[in-house]
């Protein structure tokens, strides 16, 4: 067995467990639930989607997210990520009006990225001017269930003297590195979001001094971070 992948549990169970090419890991993925569409939703559950979408299962409630097989745990992802990237086109042989499409991508999962479990689930080509429904709920379901858990976890470490990565930036106490930049906490402004990009500010400066791009994951805990960290 050389391939990375979900194979039976060698511990036993219905289950499956990650193979990352080397050894078993301690993720486990259970069978996942199967509802009809019109199951109840019990008490507490939150809201549901459930539905199959190019003849792959999507299933997403508070509690975990399936798709095309794979099942991740809300309370154990380590990663989340969702970026919206337009794209303008022309028709044939680049002869008529410009058109805007959008491009909406979710994932979530462990790391190492692309070897550890995950979800990655994409909506492309879109010329709505409002977000995909299914999109959306998965994104809400993050900004709900993980990214304030994430955050908790990355500031305590922070607090007890680590170095965390967060959005491929490494950050400490004492300040933070990440595209070639180096910076004490003194004198940051904070980071905003705009076109794409997260942007570092430093007090006074007219221009950022850091782009951070939205495909980093867990990018989006950066404006809370610094603003807690920065002095």
């Amino acid at each position: 067995m050389t391939q990375p992948g979900w194979y039976a549990d060698p511990s036993g169970g219905d289950g499956h467990r990650w193979w990352d090419g080397t050894r078993w890991t301690e993720h486990v993925n259970p069978p996942p639930q199967r509802y009809g569409t019109d199951r109840p939703a019990g008490p507490g559950d939150g809201p549901v989607l459930h539905k199959t979408r190019y003849g792959v299962e999507l299933y997403a409630d508070a509690n975990s997210i399936t798709w095309d097989g794979t099942t991740i745990e809300l309370a154990k992802a380590e990663f989340v990520g969702y970026t919206v990237v337009q794209n303008r086109m022309r028709g044939p042989l680049n002869i008529g009006s410009v058109h805007t499409s959008t491009d909406y991508h979710f994932e979530i999962g462990f790391f190492p990225v692309n070897q550890a479990p995950a979800i990655a689930f994409e909506e492309t080509g879109l010329r709505a001017k409002t977000s995909p429904s299914d999109w959306q709920f998965l994104v809400d379901l993050s900004r709900t269930y993980v990214e304030p858990r994430l955050l908790q976890q990355y500031l305590a470490a922070i607090e007890a003297g680590q170095t965390v990565e967060v959005g491929k930036v490494r950050i400490n106490r004492d300040g933070f590195v990440g595209g070639g930049v180096s910076h004490a906490w003194h004198g940051i402004a904070g980071v905003t979001f705009e076109k794409g990009d997260y942007f570092v500010h430093e007090r006074g400066a007219a221009k950022p001094i850091l782009r951070i791009p939205q495909q980093n994951q867990n990018v989006m805990l950066l404006p809370q971070i610094f603003d807690t960290l920065k002095r």
